[in-house]
């Protein structure tokens, strides 16, 4: 019978993802994963498929809270359109000062593996590109609100 895992995955995820975001899938090692997660290589193995998978789940997760985040601004309908631009901007901005690894900008996750990945990651393409889709989206009703 497999021991009761003592720590918690999804911190484990948010952890990865932040190695992920600041360093690219190619440059982020293993160890890199296991610094950033606490978790030693046993762990990350025998919870995660590969370190492929990982980052699928890093990934979807900063989608979720990132796209999460921007969609509810962008769609609150109580705001005049113009707020709401004007607010989602303003979010963008905070997040990459808020975001910062060694004094340095880490950009945006999405963007970044969409540079590193293109066309290599049929999985990372379906994830950001069904994400731009819900911004765009967003984007048009603004527009066309007004």
């Amino acid at each position: 019978m497999p021991r009761p895992r003592k720590f918690d995955e999804d911190q484990a995820v948010e952890a990865a993802m932040r190695a992920f975001w600041a360093q690219g899938y190619e440059a982020t090692s293993t160890q890199d994963l296991c610094e950033a997660t606490g978790l030693g290589r046993s762990s990350i193995y025998n919870t995660f498929a590969s370190k492929h998978d990982l980052f699928r789940r890093a990934l979807t997760r900063y989608v979720e809270l990132m796209s999460g985040a921007h969609l509810a601004v962008l769609r609150d309908e109580k705001r005049p359109a113009l707020e709401r631009v004007r607010a989602w901007l303003a979010m963008v901005i905070d997040g990459e000062f808020e975001n910062r690894r060694d004094g340095r900008s880490v950009g945006c996750f999405a963007v970044n593996t969409t540079v590193e990945m293109a066309g290599r990651d049929e999985e990372a393409d379906r994830v950001l590109h069904r994400d731009l889709e819900l911004r765009l989206d967003a984007l048009r009703s603004l527009i066309s609100a007004g």
